[in-house]
């Protein structure tokens, strides 16, 4: 087997579009996010509570591997391999394909350097642009499904008719959509 290719030296121009390094800050955050998760381990079989534990020692390596990896716009392959796991969904015949739901588990460490990424995304659309359009609401703080539902509710009441709005035609699939979320709070939502 051949060994992989030379990584190409990072072009380190002092221009605006330089990365910033990863900042003990970005990580620690994520780090403390991973105490409330009770998950289980990818491949690594690392829980992320096992991170949590090691992050004051390992914190300072893993921050300068993260970095490299911004540095170099790489996410290693083996933080892309999952662990294919068959969850079996409860009133269901076991033989049916089904009744199975597949969860692919993840490295903790992959999912770490992919919040920091999405947050470093988020804060430069907020604060540099472009930002997100006004009416986007996936991938953005502080917004939700249920935001969206209100304002899709909104926009097709006989209120928003009575005051010369557009009529619209909606069709919401919502069935699968909410899977983690009570159903409580939908059925609040959409009355």
């Amino acid at each position: 087997m051949a060994p992989p290719p030379a990584v190409p030296e990072a072009d380190h121009q002092d221009d605006d579009d330089g990365i910033p390094e990863g900042t003990g800050v970005d990580l620690r955050v994520e780090v403390r996010r991973l105490k409330a998760r009770n998950t289980a381990p990818g491949p690594d079989g690392l829980p992320g509570k096992a991170w949590v534990l090691a992050s004051e020692a390992l914190g300072p390596r893993l921050e300068r591997l993260l970095s490299a990896c911004l540095e170099r716009g790489q996410f290693p392959l083996r933080w892309k391999t999952g662990k294919l796991v068959l969850i079996r969904k409860p009133g269901r015949p076991a033989d049916s394909p089904s009744a199975y739901r597949p969860v692919v588990l993840l490295d903790e460490v992959g999912k770490l350097f992919e919040r920091v990424i999405a947050n470093r995304l988020a804060e430069h659309l907020a604060g540099t642009g472009p930002d997100l359009a006004e009416h986007q609401f996936g991938f953005r703080k502080r917004r939700s499904t249920v935001d969206a539902i209100m304002r899709v509710k909104a926009l097709t009441t006989g209120d928003a008719v009575a005051r010369g709005g557009v009529v619209l035609a909606v069709s919401l699939d919502i069935a699968k959509a909410f899977n983690s979320m009570p159903w409580s709070c939908i059925r609040e939502a959409l009355r």
